[in-house]
């Protein structure tokens, strides 16, 4: 039996954690066991299996869909050339970073019913987990603001140059890390959820430093953000609505611009509101656990936590569903992929393609005379054909 002073109670009782001392800890096998037991009693390795299986399936889905992205937006001249296509890509470096550094972990521990990759790293994985999703979230809302200059303020649209745009993603990188870096100095800190293979920062806070920053990440992380986003696309389609074009202009090409301003506006609303349906469950039970004192049940802290893990893996499914060129770009990329391991001589720089086996066309295009379409419509057409 230890008798070391770790195993004094404050009033000198002697205990151990041995099962005959157990009658001390009602309902625990002793006092080291209690949280734990509590939780497995409550959620059950069957709920554990569920969870794996889930994070499983979202991380076969986010690491192909943005693997893929990431491909087409790099190889495919057509994505590159557009602006916003540099912050598409950013975000879809974020949603994979979650999926790589996030997903296996979590689903391992969930196969194993318990954290298995060590105190140490639960820090590290809420850091990187956090850092990342605040990428792809910022990421969304200089998207809005990016919408918002091409269509509702032409005139400025030129300064949204490629260089501009680095910046701005650098900006983003630098602003998510204001958030992410203060647990490891010590405001709040990073600590398990109460299902206990999954780590994040700490919202039950007691401190006013620690209410301090809770604060900040929800308002700044969360309730601008989306006071930005709706106040960008709701102007985005008011104006939409209400283009206005030139006398000469035909009722075909007035409807084709409407159809392609609104294609491209659709599928960057539909990436805005599948970020509110994913993000907003967590962010409301974590207001909660700052303005209350009561604890809210564990499966109302474990549903939204998991819900928003299925954030990084809706931008490429909407990228396929609402972009048709998108589509087409990813076809093209397959199609190139496999002409390369089909080479004969892979020092040749120029295939010689014959027939339709492997077509060196890009995605088709969808134009048509514009000339009496007006200027800004026919620019907004142009930047947003192919982005958000």
């Amino acid at each position: 039996m230890d008798a070391s002073p770790s195993s004094w109670l404050p009033g000198g009782e002697f205990f151990t954690d041995s099962p005959e001392n157990s009658s001390e800890w009602p309902g625990t096998d002793g006092p080291t066991q209690e949280i734990c037991s509590e939780d497995e009693v409550v959620i059950g390795y069957h709920a554990y299996l569920a969870v794996a299986i889930y994070l499983t399936l979202l991380g076969i889905v986010s690491v192909a869909g943005n693997a893929m992205s990431i491909i087409v937006f790099v190889t495919e001249k057509e994505f590159r050339k557009k602006e916003h296509n540099s912050l598409l890509l950013n975000m879809a470096i974020a949603d994979l970073g979650v999926s790589i550094f996030g997903y296996p972990a979590s689903t391992v521990s969930g196969f194993a019913g318990r954290w298995v990759m060590g105190d140490g790293y639960c820090p590290a994985y809420a850091f990187i987990c956090y850092t990342f999703s605040m990428v792809t979230m910022i990421t969304l809302g200089a998207i809005s603001v990016y919408r918002y200059i091409v269509i509702c303020k032409p005139q400025y649209a030129h300064l949204l140059t490629h260089r501009r745009t680095m910046y701005v993603i650098l900006g983003i990188w630098l602003y998510a890390l204001t958030f992410t870096v203060p647990p490891l100095v010590g405001v709040n800190y990073y600590t398990y959820e109460p299902i206990r293979i999954i780590c994040s920062l700490n919202w039950n806070v007691q401190y006013p430093g620690e209410i301090a920053y809770t604060a900040y990440c929800i308002i700044f992380g969360y309730v601008i953000k989306v006071v930005i986003m709706a106040y960008c696309y709701f102007n985005i389609l008011f104006k939409s609505m209400n283009l206005k074009f030139g006398a000469l202009a035909s009722e075909k090409a007035k409807k084709a611009v409407k159809k392609d301003i609104m294609k491209a506006s659709l599928m960057c609303l539909t990436m805005v509101v599948s970020f509110l349906i994913a993000w907003t469950p967590y962010a409301v039970s974590c207001t909660w656990d700052i303005l209350s004192e009561e604890d809210l049940p564990i499966i109302a802290t474990i549903l939204p936590s998991l819900f928003a893990k299925s954030s990084c893996m809706m931008n490429p499914v909407i990228y396929a569903c609402c972009n048709g060129k998108f589509r087409q770009a990813a076809a093209k990329s397959f199609r190139r992929l496999g002409c390369m391991n089909n080479q004969v001589n892979p020092l040749n720089t120029v295939p010689v393609v014959r027939g339709n086996r492997c077509p060196a066309a890009g995605p088709a295009e969808e134009g048509m005379a514009m000339k009496s379409v007006p200027p800004s419509a026919a620019a907004t057409v142009d930047r947003q054909s192919t982005s958000c």
